[in-house]
């Protein structure tokens, strides 16, 4: 109760007034602008999560023409841009005076993302060129997710990060779980909705833009100089004992750069593999369990709610438990291990082949041109149901500790161009994991799922094998540091 009340009203801890950082009101400044951090966060994947769920419904309402093969253009045209842009704009942001510098503009892109993305429903010819240019605005301003973790790593203690970090993905994590609820809320708008003075319409689908253009709008106000302020502790606290501030060099020491590899590649994985399973939940549930389309979208509802649920309460409960257990063993443990587990469930188990549907007017089962369907066995409804939970408490521990454990092997030196490189990590993966249905069609479920049961093995004992090189390393004569340019203090 205590921990919620200091949460609330930003008083200083008497251990962090003892450490002479900063005084009481520079702490409640720094962690005003933290806070301005969470709720960018919040905006991103809340806007990121509506679109997989309304994304379709509307570009089918406003284009006749509307087909699956353009909407993969739709879904993935911003992640290419965020893997494209984010080393150029983690590189900016280390250079910039402010990180405000490099946040207004990617807020003004999402707010004409938006806008682009409402006026597709008032273009007569190819409005799907007009989604498309929305969605380039919009891929533009994903790229602060690199900015934001970077931010945090420069504003916070070590002692700090992880529960800093574990908010910031309880913030991302409550956006994606009112994204599942939201466009039900707006849903009684119907397709006709209403005009707004005659000029633009307002319905279910272009609610959603409206809404967000607001949010982004305050967005901006946040981020305004009254209300945000660049802080750097991390460099007050390396530079803890010298006698001016200072800043790790650029070089990344050797024994710590064997653990950023892996962070990298885990972190890959992870996004590889849950984008995946994500993109390949309906196909399951409509091959393997016989459901039709009301019901797999009535249970796979309830699953990833639940989902979304699980991760939110291991964000609140990660913290204390990395102080109860090694940071590095939870990741490895719960994260890693958890991930493989989760694959290896997917894999059929029994003798009894699934049953193809021959009759045509049948939309439930196998279909027949999925020839491995007659010799392969189906996945249970309980494996299917444990394996998505282990695989969302992969995903909620891994992404989460694998940035807090990047960022402190990075050190306190400018982080925005290293994590732009974790970010493209996930982005490219976002980008391949997708295409986990086309193995699933071609191949089947052994080869699916014995596939990224392997390869999460072989990373999980890379891992476990090389654990102690996850400890951030310090530095090993006063020589390694360099005075910080008094612009960026």
């Amino acid at each position: 109760m205590n921990n919620i009340k200091n949460w609330i009203s930003l008083e200083q801890p008497e251990k962090d007034r003892l450490l002479g950082f900063e005084t009481e009101d520079e702490y409640r400044r720094r962690w005003i602008s933290i806070r301005v951090m969470y709720y960018t966060a919040y905006l991103v994947y809340f806007a990121f999560g509506i679109v997989s769920t309304c994304l379709w419904p509307y570009f089918r309402s406003v284009d006749t023409d509307a087909d699956k093969y353009f909407l993969t253009y739709l879904m993935s045209i911003p992640s290419v841009l965020q893997l494209v842009l984010s080393p150029v704009l983690g590189w900016w942001s280390n250079k910039a005076t402010s990180v405000r510098i490099v946040f207004i503009p990617l807020l003004v892109s999402f707010i004409l993302g938006q806008l682009v993305y409402v006026a597709a429903s008032e273009v007569p010819h190819k409005p799907r060129y007009v989604l498309l240019f929305s969605r380039v605005f919009v891929g533009i301003s994903m790229v602060s997710c690199a900015i934001y973790r970077s931010y945090i790593s420069a504003a916070t203690t070590v002692m700090e990060r992880t529960p800093t970090v574990c908010h910031l993905a309880l913030a991302q994590g409550i956006g994606l779980v009112n994204a599942t609820v939201f466009q039900s809320l707006i849903s009684f708008l119907g397709q006709e909705g209403f005009r707004v003075l005659g000029l633009f319409r307002v319905n279910m689908h272009t609610a959603v833009g409206w809404f967000f253009v607001l949010l982004g709008i305050i967005n901006i106000i946040l981020f305004l100089p009254f209300i945000f302020e660049d802080h750097n502790i991390a460099v007050k606290e390396a530079a803890k004992g010298q006698n001016s501030a200072v800043l790790l060099a650029d070089k990344i020491p050797g024994q710590s750069m064997l653990g950023i590899i892996l962070i990298c590649v885990a972190f890959g994985l992870m996004m590889f593999i849950y984008s995946g399973l994500q993109t390949l939940l309906s196909p399951i549930a409509l091959d393997q369990f016989g459901w039709t389309n009301e019901e797999s979208l009535f249970y796979l509802g309830i699953l990833m709610t639940a989902g979304a649920l699980i991760s939110c309460i291991l964000f609140l409960v990660l913290d204390p438990l990395c102080k109860r257990f090694s940071e590095i063993g939870v990741l490895v443990y719960g994260a890693m291990l958890a991930l493989f587990l989760s694959q290896l469930l997917m894999i059929p188990v029994g003798t009894k082949p699934i049953t193809a549907y021959i009759d045509v007017n049948s939309t439930t089962g196998c279909p027949p041109t999925q020839e491995w369907c007659q010799s392969i066995p189906p996945v249970t409804k309980i494996q299917f149901t444990i394996s998505y939970t282990l695989l969302c408490i992969a995903f909620s521990i891994g992404t989460t500790l694998s940035q807090a454990v990047f960022s402190k092997l990075l050190g306190p030196r400018p982080q925005g161009t290293w994590m732009a490189l974790l970010t493209c990590a996930g982005s490219a993966a976002r980008i391949v994991g997708p295409g986990s249905v086309t193995a699933y069609v071609i191949v089947g479920t052994y080869w699916t799922f014995g596939a990224s049961t392997v390869l999460s093995g072989i990373i999980f004992l890379w891992m476990w094998v090389y654990r102690n090189r996850l400890q951030p390393s310090k530095p090993d004569s006063v020589e390694e540091l360099k005075v910080l340019s008094s612009t960026k203090q």
